[in-house]
């Protein structure tokens, strides 16, 4: 994997973590607050300043008389509105508009900065009063630079440990997702192992670890509870089958043989089915092209269906390659083509598209509020209660899917029928 795929992967990480999310969120909503604080405190603050030397203008002006004044010089200029000469423009326009701060270009009397006001002197002649206002200019941008630097530090660090903790908690929620997904994926022994921090993401982990082990103990109990009854039962139907066998030769007989060897059939499926949920791991799994193995599958069931009256077709389209356990496939494959054999139409097709392996006909179909209920183990629609079957055809194809990680897909096919796939993720 190249650079920019890792970092395009760690960036959907990133995207896709809503505590990532909530970390960063919550620390912008801080670094916001923190720069639309320090903005209004230095408005205010060069508001208040302002304030104060227009104050110090205007007692100035209170106790100066405009007749003794002495001239400009680098403390105050002093004079009346309408003698400005000698003064740079920018004073003439304050003037105007009755006082404010102006910026010179240049230096004047050493300041480029000025407060200027126009009030009146204590005969009550117009006076104009202008104090450079360089040095609390100065004085503010220094406190500005120290207050915005603090605030980068302050946000930086905020922003740092707000991902280092949403990391963290990320990777106890990631643990978690993985043992749920391995869980699903059959392996009932996944745990998450999180005992550390004692928090509420410790409490679900544990919370989750118990019920895997319970989970893991019901199922396990479950499984061989089922193929040790499959298999206890096993001997006596063959000692039945020994002894109906020596019956003589009759209808009678050939029921009950019929029925044994059903019942027979039925344990078989219930152990193959517990052997495939047991398993756990890839042992036994390989590249398996899916067009070879419908073809290999045709000719193996081909004279079967054809000796049953239907027609067996194959419909191959860009077939991909799958990681599988091959005989899984082919117990699979057989169990859907019976179940089209008994519950199909005329014709019953074998399909490879893709990463999608199944079996298709044209039947009467089943309802799609049905699908779910079908997939159950020893579960028959009322429709198919007067045919043979067990009800463990579907359910031991979808144990083939889970084992493979694949997706069971049921549908109706056009323009009737059933449609059972496989579909694997792409290798």
């Amino acid at each position: 994997m190249s650079l920019v795929d890792r970092l395009l992967d760690q960036i959907k990480w990133v995207r896709r973590s809503s505590t990532l999310r909530l970390s960063l969120l919550l620390s912008l909503i801080f670094a916001l607050g923190m720069t639309v604080a320090i903005f209004v405190a230095l408005t205010l603050g060069r508001e208040a300043v302002e304030r104060r030397v227009d104050s110090t203008l205007s007692a100035l002006a209170g106790t100066a008389v405009l007749e003794d004044a002495r001239g400009d010089s680098a403390a105050m200029i002093l004079r009346a509105p309408d003698n400005l000469r000698g003064l740079p423009r920018p004073f003439e326009r304050a003037v105007a508009r009755g006082g404010g701060t102006i910026e010179l270009e240049d230096d004047f009397l050493r300041s480029e900065l000025w407060r200027i006001t126009v009030t009146q002197d204590s005969n009550g002649a117009p006076i104009m009063l202008a104090l450079p206002i360089e040095e609390s200019e100065q004085a503010q941008e220094l406190l500005a630079g120290i207050l915005w630097t603090t605030a980068a530090l302050v946000i930086a660090g905020t922003l740092a440990i707000g991902l280092g903790t949403g990391i963290l908690a990320q990777r106890r929620l990631s643990k978690i997702n993985a043992t749920l997904g391995q869980l699903a994926a059959g392996d009932l022994g996944a745990r998450t192992g999180l005992e550390q921090a004692k928090d509420d993401l410790d409490d679900i982990a544990r919370n989750l670890d118990n019920t895997a082990i319970a989970l893991e103990r019901l199922v396990t109990q479950t499984q061989n509870l089922s193929a040790s009854l499959a298999h206890d039962l096993r001997t006596p139907l063959a000692r039945l089958r020994a002894q109906l066998e020596m019956l003589p030769e009759g209808e009678a007989r050939g029921i009950a043989l019929e029925e044994a060897g059903r019942l027979s059939a039925v344990f078989d499926t219930i152990m193959r089915v517990a052997r495939i949920e047991a398993g756990q791991g890839q042992v036994g799994f390989e590249a398996v092209p899916l067009a070879d193995l419908v073809s290999e599958i045709a000719e193996i069931f081909g004279p079967v269906v054809e000796d049953s009256g239907k027609q067996l077709r194959i419909d191959v389209e860009a077939a991909g390659t799958v990681f599988a356990d091959r005989q899984m496939l082919v117990q699979a494959m057989a169990n859907l083509i019976q179940n089209a054999l008994i519950h199909g139409g005329e014709t019953i097709t074998l399909l490879a598209q893709g990463n999608r392996l199944g079996v298709s006909d044209n039947g009467v179909g089943v309802d799609p509020s049905a699908f779910d209920e079908i997939l159950k183990p020893m579960v028959r629609l009322e429709a198919s209660r007067t045919t043979e079957g067990s009800g463990l055809g579907l359910a031991l194809v979808r144990a083939v899917a889970d084992r493979h990680g694949a997706r069971l897909e049921l549908s109706q096919n056009t323009p009737q029928g059933l449609r059972v796939l496989l579909n694997f993720a792409k290798m």
